[in-house]
C-alpha cells in the first residue's frame, strides 16, 4: 500500500471514519487543537509570570555604589573610570591585611583599621589614647570623578574595597595633623 499526499489528512479536520476521542467532550471548544491551544498559553503565561515576579527574566543594571553617608563609590570593579591607565597597589601600613597582596593606592596610611562596616569611618574615635577625626571624602581620588571608593581584586581573586577619607589626631604626639587614610575592607 502506497501513501499519496492525497491520503494524508489535513491538520485542520479529522480523517474520513476518524472515531472521535472523550477527551475534551464537555468543553465549548470545537476541536482537541483549541483545547490544546489554551493549555499551552496559560502554561505559557504562568511561566511568564513566576519568572517575573522573581526578577530573573530582567536584566541587573550596574549601578555606582553609594556609602552610609551617600559619597559615590565605584562604577566598576576595574578602577579605570577614576584611573584610566590603572595604579600600582601599595601595601596596607596597620591592619589585618598587612601581610597579604596589596590593594588599595593613595593615602598616607592605608589598612583595614580605618574602616567601619565596609567604608571608611566617620566621626571621633578614641584609638589608644589618642582622639582620631575620621571624615570620608569623594574629592581626592581620581582624575575626571570623583568617588569615595573604588573595588580592586588582587591576585589571589580576594575582592576588596578602598574607601577614601581625612584622619586628624590629637593627643601621643599628635597636635591635630590631618593625613588622607585608605580604608580597606574586604567583600
Amino acid at each position: 500500500m502506497t501513501l499519496t499526499l492525497a491520503r494524508i489528512p489535513g491538520h485542520d479536520r479529522p480523517a474520513p471514519g476518524a472515531v472521535g476521542t472523550s477527551a475534551g467532550k464537555k468543553l465549548k471548544a470545537r476541536t482537541r487543537r483549541t483545547f490544546l491551544r489554551a493549555v499551552a498559553l496559560g502554561a505559557l503565561t504562568i511561566g511568564a509570570t513566576a519568572l517575573d515576579w522573581s526578577g530573573l527574566s530582567r536584566t541587573r543594571k550596574a549601578n555606582a555604589e553609594f556609602g552610609p553617608y551617600g559619597m559615590p563609590g565605584f562604577d566598576r570593579n576595574d578602577c579605570r573610570d577614576a584611573y584610566p591607565t590603572g595604579y600600582g597597589e601599595l601595601p596596607d601600613t596597620s591592619g589585618a591585611y598587612v601581610s597579604t597582596y596589596a590593594a588599595c593606592f593613595g593615602g598616607f596610611w592605608r589598612g583595614s583599621g580605618y574602616c567601619e562596616a565596609g567604608w571608611h569611618k566617620y566621626g571621633t574615635w578614641n584609638e589608644g589614647g589618642i582622639q582620631v577625626d575620621h571624615q570620608p571624602v569623594a574629592n581626592t581620588c581620581g582624575q575626571f570623578v570623583g568617588k569615595n571608593a573604588w573595588r580592586w581584586t588582587t591576585p589571589d581573586l580576594k575582592v576588596y574595597r578602598c574607601s577614601d577619607g581625612f584622619s586628624t589626631f590629637w593627643g601621643g604626639g599628635h597636635t591635630g595633623q590631618t593625613y588622607l587614610t585608605i580604608c580597606r575592607a574586604a567583600l
